[in-house]
């Protein structure tokens, strides 16, 4: 018996197919490549696998780490190594740009994470408070400088300080500001009683979607019952997450991140500030994971502009909602 006559047998037998659960089928293997290490900022999906969302669904998943190191989630999802990838969605753009023929089916948060952090002594809180600075950017940062810039209509006049991870070089005075990500330096700040400005890249007029799920676009078609019971799973991870913070720090602490030597405070208090960057008007409205195409058309192409991309893809094409307006009801 294959899985559709399964499914109408059960459905004969006035048995739902939801309470047979998908336990009873061969699950459904998908590889997803992180683009980061293992910690809170994959808390839905360590929920959605402990809690059994997945299996529920019939997914059996496995979770590839990234971090530093990792050259292009783009090119190990476009390569087969990799079912699902995760990274910032002008990443995406861009390697569909280069002919890589990928999908985006949804994304984590509904902002960049991206901001500037700066002292209280010489704060940077507007675009035009980033003109002729001493700026600390890691390898790559400079673009998005020079996009914020542009798109305000202020000269693109600034000193490049090359930095890591780090914002210790902001603290010693180094740079006057530091490009950083909302959810972790400033944090770092904090927990040392540092005191410290910070501006989100949204605050800056810069629109854009962190964490951009993608695949092949031939994966996506051959597997759409697979992909859609993933989706539905993992947004369900991420619901719970943001009712429970603690949850997906201590899976990410003790279980899935146990080699890193994450710290469970600090892992909590990450997760509570990405949760508000997972919601929007646009998720309440059409469910977990969602992107709105026309503000992919108009402001995140528009910021894209403004960093010097050019031919970008058509969004019909370059995002397929299909996948979460199914996982999600049909609430799309």
């Amino acid at each position: 018996m294959n899985r559709q006559q399964f499914v109408r047998s059960a459905a004969a037998s006035g048995i739902a197919f939801s309470q047979l659960g998908t336990r009873a089928l061969a699950a459904d293997a998908i590889t997803t490549q992180l683009l980061w290490v293992k910690n809170v900022e994959y808390a839905g999906f360590w929920i959605a696998d402990a809690n059994g969302y997945f299996r529920d669904e019939g997914i059996a998943p496995a979770f590839l780490a990234g971090g530093p190191n990792l050259a292009s989630v783009e090119a190990i999802v476009a390569a087969g190594r990799a079912d699902v990838g995760i990274d910032e969605l002008e990443k995406v753009v861009g390697a569909v740009t280069q002919g890589a023929d990928l999908v985006v089916v949804g994304a984590l948060y509904q902002r960049v994470l991206g901001a500037f952090l700066s002292l209280p002594k010489n704060p940077v809180r507007s675009a035009r408070d980033l003109v002729d600075k001493r700026i600390g950017l890691a390898q790559g940062d400079r673009e998005y400088v020079e996009g914020i810039l542009r798109l305000n209509h202020l000269p693109v006049r600034y000193t490049e300080v090359p930095v890591g991870f780090d914002p210790q070089p902001l603290v010693e005075g180094a740079c006057d500001a530091y490009m950083c990500y909302i959810t972790a330096q400033p944090l770092d700040l904090a927990a040392r009683h540092v005191p410290y400005d910070v501006v989100s890249f949204a605050d800056l007029g810069y629109a854009g979607y962190a964490g951009a799920l993608f695949c092949r676009r031939e994966f996506a078609q051959r597997n759409r019952g697979a992909l859609v019971r993933y989706l539905r799973a993992l947004g369900r991870g991420w619901e719970t997450n943001a009712r429970d913070p603690q949850l997906g720090a201590s899976l990410a602490v003790r279980t899935y991140g146990a080699t890193l030597g994450l710290d469970l405070g600090q892992q909590v208090a990450q997760n509570r500030a990405q949760i508000p960057l997972t919601r929007s008007d646009e998720t309440r409205r059409h469910g977990p994971l969602w992107i709105a195409k026309d503000a992919v058309r108009t402001r995140v192409y528009g910021a894209l502009r403004a960093m010097g991309r050019t031919n970008l893809p058509d969004p019909d094409r370059l995002i397929d909602l299909s996948f979460l307006q199914e996982a999600n009801g049909r609430r799309g």
